[in-house]
């Protein structure tokens, strides 16, 4: 059995491209779809990289224990809305019981995770936003790191 590989962030653009990769993936016939959503995990503030130099010891670890479960909080957040926008993506393509779908969110960055991937599929599809000449240069778009790295064949839906 093949494996798809479809990027979507919840844009227009990635839910043209998931909507082309459940196609294709049906005109393949056994071809397995995996829905990824890979994002950047929210920082640290680092308090303790902000101290006063009279700050006590225990002052200073209760920072560092808030900002702990300030981000550990934000993460949890960040994965249930991640979880949330790839089952809504997917629902909205409409019936989709014909093809095997399997779906991962990760906190990691989108192209990199995208390209690790690639590794295991026969096929990555991606969209694009559109930001084309200098300023896309200056972005580093995920479609255009996909397409220099990726271990396999890469469709760039628009």
């Amino acid at each position: 059995m093949g494996e798809i590989l479809v990027g979507v962030d919840g844009s227009t653009a990635s839910h043209r491209a998931l909507t082309w990769a459940l196609d294709e993936a049906r005109r393949r016939g056994d071809a397995a779809l995996v829905v990824v959503h890979a994002y950047a995990p929210p920082e640290s503030r680092r308090p303790y990289a902000y101290t006063d130099a009279y700050m006590s010891a225990e002052v200073l670890q209760r920072l560092i224990d808030e900002d702990q479960r300030s981000r550990e909080e934000q993460e949890e957040a960040a994965l249930h809305h991640a979880q949330g926008l790839v089952e809504g993506m997917v629902d909205r393509v409409g019936d989709a019981s014909d093809v095997a779908i399997r779906r991962v969110v990760v906190p990691r960055e989108p192209a990199e995770t995208l390209v690790e991937m690639s590794d295991h599929a026969d096929l990555l599809v991606v969209g694009t936003r559109g930001r084309g000449g200098f300023k896309g240069l200056l972005l580093g778009s995920v479609s255009q790191q996909c397409i220099q790295h990726a271990h396999c064949p890469v469709v760039v839906v628009p």
